[in-house]
């Protein structure tokens, strides 16, 4: 087990360098041939959607739960606005509230392929909110 993920941390951590290495803060009307790089305030967190020049797409993070899903149509707005219909990865960093909460109100929003994560929770005590974010991913 912590064979496997340590191989995905490593994998993990290799493609976040590749995609932000190449990232450029591309202008809203970029061209089709540039990596667009689109920063979306979650108010106390931060998600980032690239889409590369085939049209695929990764999201980090997802914001919080709840707040009349203002995350999740954050997120929405930028894909609308990247001209994409689906995300087909999500890669969430950790389960704290800010950064994997948003996960149930994005899904009911938009499309996603694959979610890239760490593996279970390791905050498991009782009363942490990691726990019912887990619960909730």
């Amino acid at each position: 087990m912590n064979r496997f993920r340590s191989f995905n941390r490593g994998r993990l951590l290799s493609i976040c360098i590749l995609v932000a290495g190449a990232a450029t803060l591309a202008p809203a009307q970029a061209r089709l041939h540039e990596l667009r790089a689109y920063f979306i305030d979650v108010e106390g967190a931060q998600s980032t959607l690239f889409v590369t020049p085939t049209g695929q797409s990764l999201l980090i993070d997802t914001g919080w739960p709840d707040n009349g899903d203002r995350d999740a149509d954050r997120i929405v707005a930028a894909a609308r606005n990247a001209g994409i219909s689906r995300i087909d990865y999500v890669l969430l960093t950790h389960y704290h509230d800010d950064h994997a909460g948003g996960v149930p109100n994005l899904v009911q929003r938009i499309p996603v392929g694959t979610f890239i994560d760490h593996g279970p929770n390791s905050e498991t005590r009782a009363g942490d909110p990691t726990v019912k974010v887990w619960e909730a991913y």
